[in-house]
């Protein structure tokens, strides 16, 4: 019987001890969770990287953005509920280094899409299409330039050597025939070659002075089939040379990166996407900036004679300062690409974001917004 009653005391001790520990150890795992639980919504804090780079990202005061991507992201991350914060970069090597190593959550500054960033991160579906563009001097100083590089090329001095050569052919003939017959206006030796140089030249741009004439059958057949052909090679000519040399044309003749040679001294932003297609082209940059700004106020002081860069940044800058009568966009596009957003490998954002940026850039108000930043084509 009074084992029963200790059994009974004991079990009634424990009771009692377990319910002044409960509450106790139920604080500490609510604690434990609540821990777990702001954790977890720190964690859903994205950080985005950024660059400033108009029309893109736009800088308007100490922590506040606009511009195309910005636009853009507030779209997409208010259909997705997210919640993030700006860190922004000064170089895009800091921005891309900071991606690799999972720092940021996704950079907003476009990247041109290439193998190996779709083998090392996570690319969103293109929302603009690029190219580099080739800006110049919109001024007289440049035409001239233009003019006398096109009027010395390799292309010119063919044409000129090969109307050398038919004068010269045409002229052989003619002195060779008439020189027996007539030897007072076609003399003998070095002399009566140029007698028939000189009638050659004459004939060819109809000015006929009639101080030299064959008089021989022969010759005069050889005369009028000249006088045939010379109209016809006069025309082509001037032709050509007319559009060798009218300045509208001379813009137009930049088709091949080697075209840009003639140019002179190329400038380019550094670590752009520009600037290393032209280093992998073996095309010469003779001097980099930190902006296409930067670049295109070189141009303009005639510090360089090309600016290379982004199309749509040129577009956009050319437009945004007014520079419309001092520079100008070259009509021929290089390294077409495309632009995307970049994440880390395995990104869970990256399979959520891409449904809701290919429905945002399908609409009217996407096109909007091009037009605002001067971008529509």
């Amino acid at each position: 019987m009074n084992d029963y009653h200790m059994k009974k005391e004991v079990l009634l001790l424990f009771s009692l001890l377990f319910i002044l520990i409960s509450p106790i150890y139920a604080y500490q795992t609510n604690e434990a969770a609540l821990v777990r639980y702001l954790n977890d919504q720190q964690d859903k804090v994205l950080i985005v990287g950024i660059k400033e780079d108009p029309p893109f990202i736009i800088k308007d005061g100490k922590d506040s953005f606009y511009g195309i991507s910005i636009d853009l992201w507030e779209s997409i991350s208010n259909k997705l509920h997210l919640v993030y914060e700006f860190k922004e970069y000064e170089h895009v090597p800091g921005l891309m280094l900071a991606l690799s190593r999972k720092q940021v959550d996704i950079v907003l500054n476009p990247m041109s899409v290439s193998g190996t960033r779709l083998r090392q991160l996570d690319v969103s579906h293109p929302f603009l299409t690029s190219s580099m563009g080739i800006a110049i001097r919109n001024d007289e100083n440049n035409q001239i330039q233009l003019f006398i590089s096109n009027l010395f090329s390799l292309g010119f001095l063919k044409l000129i050597s090969l109307l050398i050569v038919i004068v010269f052919t045409f002229g052989t003939i003619v002195w060779f025939v008439e020189k027996k017959s007539n030897h007072s206006e076609f003399r003998d030796g070095p002399m009566g070659i140029l007698d028939g140089i000189w009638w050659s030249t004459v004939t060819i741009t109809t000015v006929g002075y009639g101080d030299k004439t064959p008089k021989t059958v022969l010759g005069r057949i050889i005369s009028m089939v000249w006088m045939f052909a010379a109209i016809s090679l006069i025309s082509s000519f001037t032709a050509t040379i007319t559009s060798k040399l009218t300045l509208d044309q001379l813009g137009n003749q930049v088709n091949t990166l080697k075209d840009l040679e003639k140019f002179g001294r190329i400038g380019a932003v550094k670590h752009s996407s520009s600037a290393d297609f032209l280093f992998d082209r073996q095309i010469n940059v003779s001097k980099h900036f930190d902006s296409p700004t930067e670049g295109l106020e070189a141009l303009q002081k005639g510090e360089i004679q090309v600016f290379a860069h982004e199309k749509p940044v040129i577009r956009y800058l050319i437009h945004e300062n007014n520079w419309q009568n001092s520079i100008r966009m070259l009509p021929a596009t290089f390294n077409r690409h495309y632009f995307s957003l970049l994440m880390p490998k395995n990104s869970s954002l990256h399979r959520k974001l891409n449904p809701i940026l290919v429905d945002h850039i399908s609409r009217e108000s996407w096109n909007r917004t091009l037009r605002r930043y001067s971008l529509d084509e």
